[in-house]
Formats: C-alpha cells, sequence, structure tokens
C-alpha cells in the first residue's frame, strides 16, 4: 500500500491488486497469516509513514494505538542481562497490523487515481515482443476465471516472499538465502493487572546456540497484549500448554508470569520462516519496467521486527527518484533496484550475525573472518549496553533503523566497548 501511495503522486492511474476481499474494518486478510501475528513499526518507518501520510500516527494514537519510550518502558533481556531503563526520546507507536493497514487503506481511498482491485490475482507478466519490458499484467479472479488483461507502464510486484512474480522471469535472478528454520507462534490476550504493571513491552531475546527460544509481549490498541514466541531449529508449539512450556523455557519467568495471569483472547497462531532471502538483482537483467518492493525483494528474520519498516525505507526511495514529475521511468527503476542492496545490508547483516552463531545454521555458510569478529564485537555491545545508557541508546537507535551501525565506532562509545567483558553468565 506504501507502494501505491508513492506512485500515486508520479502516475495517472494506480491499480492495486489484492487477492483477498478488502476488509471493511480492523481484521487480518485471508492470505496474510502472519497479520495474526504481533509487529513492530520501528522509528525510521514511523518517520516515513508520517512524510507520505501527513497525520496518520496521530490518527491512529487518537483511534487507540499505543505509544511507548523504547528504552524506559521496554523490560529487555538480552544476552544474559537486563538493559536499563530511562528516557532515550525514541517514541514507539503500536499496533496491530490489521489496525495499521485499515488506517491506511482509508487514507488511500481519498486519493481518486488509486483503485483496488480486490477478489484478484496476477497470473503472469505481459512482456514486449521481444521480452525486453514488461507491459502489464495478465489477470484471473480469486477462483481462478480468467479477467480482462491490465497495461501497464510500470509494473511494481508487492506480493510477499511468496510472490510468483520472479518465477515468470527467465532466466530467474539469484538470490542469497540462509536457512533459519524458525517458527513463531503468537496468541493475544486481555492483562487483568494492566494498571499495575510497570513495562509497556517485555522481551527476552534468544542467545544462539544454547537458548534457542525467545519471547515478547507487546501492548496494542484498546487493551490487546501480543505474546509472541519464537524458535530456531525447534518444532512449533500446537497447544495452549506447548506454548506456556517454551515461554517457562526461557532464561527469565517473566514471560511465563504474565501467561499464568493473561486472559486469552484469541487462538494461537503458528508460522514459519525457512530461510531469510534476498535477490540478486542487477539492473538490465531483469526485464524493464518492473520493480520488487518489501519481503518480494527481501524477507528478514521477523523476530528482528524490520520487515515494515524496511519496505516503507524502499518506499521512500522510490517516492524521491519520482519527485520531478518528469522522471524517466527506466532510470528510476533502474536506480531503485541499484539502491536496493545498500538499502537493506545493515538490517539483513544484523540478522545474520545472530543467526550464524547457531551451529546447524553456521553449517550451510562459510562464515567468514570479518563475520566472527563481528558477533565478537557485537557480544561487547551487548554487555556494554546492560551497563552503559549512552551505549544502550545508540543500539536503539541501530536497531530502529535511525542509525548506521558505524556509530559505535564513535570514540565516546568505542572505549567503553572494547573494555566491556562479554557477559558469559545465564544464557
Amino acid at each position: 500500500m506504501l507502494a501505491a501511495r508513492v506512485l500515486a503522486d508520479a502516475f495517472e492511474e494506480v491499480v492495486v491488486i489484492e487477492a483477498d476481499e478488502l476488509p471493511e474494518g480492523v481484521e487480518p486478510r485471508k492470505r496474510t497469516p502472519q497479520a495474526n501475528h504481533s509487529h513492530v513499526l520501528l522509528q525510521r518507518g514511523q518517520t516515513i509513514l508520517e512524510k507520505l501520510f501527513p497525520g496518520l500516527i496521530q490518527q491512529c494514537i487518537d483511534a487507540g494505538s499505543v505509544t511507548s519510550d523504547f528504552t524506559r518502558d521496554l523490560r529487555w533481556f538480552h544476552f544474559g542481562q537486563w538493559k536499563p531503563r530511562f528516557t532515550s526520546g525514541i517514541r514507539v507507536v503500536q499496533q496491530t497490523r490489521p489496525f495499521l493497514e485499515h488506517h491506511i487503506r482509508g487514507r488511500l481511498k481519498l486519493y481518486g487515481n488509486i483503485q483496488f482491485l480486490p477478489k484478484t490475482k496476477a497470473a503472469g507478466l505481459i512482456l514486449s515482443p521481444d521480452g525486453s519490458r514488461v507491459e502489464g499484467l495478465k489477470l484471473q479472479s480469486a477462483d481462478g476465471q480468467a479477467l480482462p488483461d491490465l497495461l501497464c507502464e510500470l509494473t511494481v510486484d508487492a506480493g510477499g516472499a511468496g510472490s510468483p512474480c520472479m518465477h515468470w522471469i527467465s532466466p530467474q535472478p539469484a538470490e542469497e538465502s540462509l536457512p533459519i528454520d524458525l517458527f513463531y507462534a503468537t496468541r493475544f490476550y486481555r492483562d487483568p493487572e494492566e494498571n499495575n504493571r510497570d513495562w509497556t513491552n517485555l522481551m527476552i531475546s534468544a542467545r544462539l546456540p544454547n537458548q534457542p527460544y525467545a519471547g515478547v509481549v507487546l501492548s496494542f490498541e484498546n487493551g490487546l497484549m501480543g505474546v509472541t514466541l519464537g524458535g530456531y531449529k525447534k518444532e512449533p508449539p500446537k497447544t495452549a500448554e506447548a506454548f506456556a512450556a517454551i515461554a517457562a523455557s526461557l532464561p527469565q519467568p517473566d514471560i511465563s508470569r504474565f501467561l499464568q495471569r493473561a486472559e486469552p483472547v484469541s487462538n494461537m497462531h503458528v508460522y514459519r520462516i525457512p530461510s531469510q532471502t534476498r535477490k540478486r538483482l542487477v539492473p538490465g537483467t531483469l526485464p524493464r519496467r518492473l520493480l520488487p518492493i518489501g519481503d518480494a525483494y527481501c524477507r528478514f528474520d521477523p523476530l528482528y521486527g524490520q520487515g515494515m519498516s524496511v519496505a516503507a525505507i524502499e518506499a521512500d526511495r522510490l517516492y524521491e527518484l519520482l519527485q520531478g514529475g518528469e522522471a524517466d521511468i527506466d532510470s528510476v527503476v533502474n536506480q531503485y533496484l541499484t539502491a536496493l542492496p545498500t538499502l537493506t545490508q545493515e538490517p539483513w547483516d544484523m540478522a545474520l550475525t545472530e543467526a550464524l552463531r547457531h551451529p546447524e545454521i553456521a553449517a550451510s555458510q562459510d562464515v567468514s573472518f570479518v563475520m566472527k569478529l563481528m558477533q565478537r564485537l557485537t557480544e561487547r555491545i551487548y554487555a556494554a549496553s546492560a551497563r552503559n545508557e549512552d551505549v544502550y541508546l545508540a543500539l536503539a537507535q541501530a536497531m530502529n533503523l535511525t542509525a548506521s551501525s558505524r556509530i559505535f565506532f564513535r570514540p565516546s562509545l568505542l572505549g567503553t566497548i572494547m573494555t566491556t567483558r562479554p557477559n558469559k553468565g545465564k544464557r
């Protein structure tokens, strides 16, 4: 939907192909099972949404979104230590994905040149006679009936990690992939002791390889609390009892205690991510006038909460390239494709650095000497962030994609980081 907003300023008509019937209210779309799970919009993503839809963030807050300060309101156990809590100024606005989509969809309906085609699926690309350019899409109804072709000047693949679009291209683009074999399971609750809590969010991170499970409790609109548990190279829970057993296995009891008092208001939903993947798209190797966005280009480890915000960063880059009204479409596409690896590199590396600590995951890769150095450095960063507010603030900024990882090499921080011994305690 962010792509539709960006394109609306540059094209006379934007058509959004949507396989589901569009919900009228706040509810997940049937073909987006991950919408049943907790989602986080990082500060960088919030800034971009506000840029594209002025007033949207306050609109969500007025409708029930929860606001929190990243470091003050998060109780976080990470690499064997609790993080300090202080006011960082990093404001997080929290809501479920269907809630956010509902408000974005409402804004898009105000654009007279954006049209939604619900219960419709793309069935193939329409290529120029020489195959060098995408000229449109073959369409079919949700039940498989052929529909009239849709001709267009630019095709944006926003179909997610399961999009067939790149499979319609020959040769298919190469991709880099790390098999993480991750599950995450989510259930929503209400907290009868909401007024007695001293935290808004609670997180207990995985520490591979010895602690392959992670858990998070997030506050959402209208009193909803999302509990998500994830695990690498483990089987997902199938019952409420198994869900509770995973929470009890975490190195701190806080999430388990929360589950004991909380009142479930939803079923448990499980989603599996076999691998973290990223396409290798070189301008000139794809048919012209085609570009991917979001998970259609790069699917991250979801436990880091980067997906929506990185998609927003990509949409923002496309927005900037299209400014001026007379931009050459082919040039815009090439510049966008060239930018994608850089836009996604830091969040990609952040997840890889942690995943490759697991020997079963690392066995699928040639772990470089540089990566091993990064793992040692990040252990020191994590340890220092548990003892030093300035280091923790820098880590929070990097996690929220508002600062580069180069921030840790500032002289004021590097000395503290390098003289802090990694914590080897309870894992």
